[in-house]
C-alpha cells in the first residue's frame, strides 16, 4: 500500500514544488511517516460504524445464549446502579458511595478472556473473575474523585463559592470527555496487567486519533441501552452483552493498530526491501 498524499516543497521565490509522496505504508498505519497524510484507517479498521456492524453480525447468531448472563447482571448489578442514581439525585454523597462499590461489579466482564464472541458469558465466568474487583474498585475511586473535583471546580459545590454558569457546560463536556478516554481502560488494566493510573495515561495518549470514534461508540451504546430499558427492560437482554462485546472489539482494533504503544504510534515505518 502506497501513500496517496503529496509533498510540498516551499520555494522562496516562485511556485511551491509539489509531487506525490508514494511512501510504502505498513498495513495498520494511520498516518504516513513521510508526509503525515492520514490513511483510510479511521474509516475502515478503526471506524466505529464498521466495528459495530461486524460485531453485530457475529453476535446476533448467538445472542440468545447470553440471556441468562444478562438477567443476572440486571438483577445483581444494574438494577442497583439505577436505584442509586435515582436516589442520588437527592443525596450526592450517598450516590457516589454506592457507585464506588457497585460500579466495579459492572466492570468485571471486561476481565474475561480475549474475544468475547468465542462463547457466551456465564455466571460462573463472572464469579471466577471477581478477583479483579479490588483493581476495578481503585479505578472507580479515581473516577469519582475526579468527578467530585470537577463539581467543586465548576459549580463551587461544598465550598459555597459562586461560579460562572458557563462552567456547568464545561463540566458536562469534561465528564463526557473523561468517560470517552476511559473506554478501553477496564480491559487494558487486566490484559496488560497495569495499574489504573498508568492505564489512564496510556489510554489518553492512545485515543488521540480515535477520540471521536470512541465517542460515537459510547453514544450509540447509551441510546440502545436506553431503548432496551424502555422496552419493558427486555431489550437489555441483548444490549447489555452486546455493549461489552462492542467495546472489547474496538479495544482489539486499537491494539491491532498499536495505539497503546508509546513510540511511533500510528506512524509505522515500512522498511524497503
Amino acid at each position: 500500500m502506497k501513500c496517496r498524499g503529496k509533498i510540498v516543497e516551499k520555494k522562496t521565490f516562485g511556485k511551491n514544488k509539489v509531487w506525490p509522496c508514494d511512501a510504502k505504508l505498513a498495513k495498520h498505519q494511520i498516518f504516513c511517516h513521510k508526509c503525515g497524510t492520514a490513511t483510510d484507517a479511521l474509516s475502515t479498521g478503526l471506524s466505529f460504524k464498521q466495528n459495530r456492524q461486524q460485531a453485530w453480525q457475529k453476535f446476533k447468531e448467538t445472542k440468545s445464549q447470553y440471556y441468562p448472563f444478562a438477567i443476572f447482571m440486571i438483577i445483581a448489578v444494574f438494577s442497583w446502579i439505577f436505584a442509586s442514581v435515582i436516589y442520588g439525585t437527592r443525596n450526592f454523597l450517598y450516590n457516589n458511595l454506592a457507585l464506588l462499590f457497585i460500579t466495579p461489579l459492572a466492570l468485571i466482564p471486561f476481565s474475561f478472556e480475549e474475544d468475547f464472541t468465542k462463547g457466551p458469558f456465564t455466571i460462573g465466568m463472572y464469579l471466577k473473575h471477581l478477583k479483579y474487583y479490588p483493581k476495578y474498585w481503585i479505578f472507580t475511586l479515581l473516577g469519582i474523585i475526579w468527578f467530585i473535583f470537577l463539581k467543586i471546580l465548576c459549580t463551587g459545590a461544598f465550598i459555597n463559592i459562586a461560579t460562572d454558569p458557563i462552567l456547568h457546560e464545561v463540566r458536562f463536556i469534561l465528564v463526557i470527555y473523561s468517560i470517552v478516554i476511559a473506554m478501553p481502560i477496564p480491559i487494558m488494566m487486566i490484559r496488560r496487567n497495569i495499574n489504573p493510573i498508568k492505564a489512564i495515561i496510556v489510554a489518553y495518549k492512545a485515543g488521540k486519533e480515535t477520540r471521536w470514534q470512541q465517542f460515537f461508540l459510547l453514544l450509540y451504546l447509551f441510546f440502545i441501552n436506553l431503548l432496551g430499558l424502555a422496552a419493558v427492560g427486555l431489550g437489555l437482554l441483548v444490549t447489555i452483552p452486546f455493549s461489552y462485546i462492542l467495546i472489547e472489539r474496538y479495544y482489539l482494533r486499537m491494539e491491532e493498530y498499536e495505539l497503546f504503544e508509546t513510540e511511533g504510534r500510528g506512524y509505522h515505518v515500512q522498511e524497503e526491501k
